[in-house]
């Protein structure tokens, strides 16, 4: 009976599931308090947020041309987030004739590419529109681990769910087709690694411990 009891306890334990650790990294949030700025690929924007490191790099032309991402600040009074500009001035605001959000300019193919320390299998990101608006009903293309490119549509209010084929340490987007209905900015991240179990999902009754312990 005493081996019964206890085997049944730590049948309880080990069988509790596999739960996600999500981390938030809000872009706008970011931007507020630091203001607006690009980064080149060789002094990258990075994030770290609950022990998950993000790296944020940009490309040109499907990863053959180093681009900038860039933390765009209010319009509209708006923030709005993480985007991508093709060239920078000395003070690291966008240069003349060129975006800062992720587009398709005259053939230029803009992606931003997002490195994580760990594997995720999932993301939500919020997103916004050319004007800082909510990216609504919005379409976009991304790709995990360099595969092919997958559609994505937002919801009505700019959100959406990506499952990642599994786990994925780095994810890409490009705007879906060239014109104004087409270019987004990522507002913030939500990235889960489901990397670790815990007991303390289903928490047994007090009771039931001591009841182990005295039968033991």
């Amino acid at each position: 009976m005493k081996t019964s009891f206890t085997t049944s306890v730590l049948g309880i334990v080990l069988a509790l599931p596999t739960i996600a650790s999500a981390a938030f990294f809000d872009f706008q949030g970011w931007t507020d308090v630091n203001g607006e700025q690009g980064f080149s690929n060789a002094a990258p924007f990075t994030m770290t947020v609950d022990n998950l490191t993000l790296t944020a790099t940009a490309y040109e032309n499907d990863l053959n041309t180093p681009s900038h991402v860039y933390m765009d600040k209010r319009y509209h009074r708006i923030i709005g987030g993480m985007g991508v500009c093709s060239k920078l001035r000395a003070n690291a605001h966008c240069g003349p004739n060129t975006d800062d959000n992720i587009s398709i300019d005259a053939g230029n193919v803009e992606i931003l590419s997002l490195n994580f320390s760990q594997n995720i299998t999932s993301m939500t990101l919020e997103m916004g529109d050319h004007g800082h608006y909510d990216f609504d009903s919005g379409d976009f293309l991304y790709r995990y681990d360099s595969l092919n490119w997958t559609q994505a549509s937002t919801d009505a209010d700019g959100f959406v769910d990506l499952l990642l084929g599994g786990a994925s340490s780095k994810i890409e987007f490009r705007a879906f087709a060239e014109g104004f209905d087409n270019t987004f900015y990522i507002r913030n991240a939500e990235a889960s690694t489901g990397n670790f179990t815990s007991a303390a999902v289903v928490p047994l009754p007090a009771a039931v411990w001591f009841l182990g312990s005295g039968l033991l």
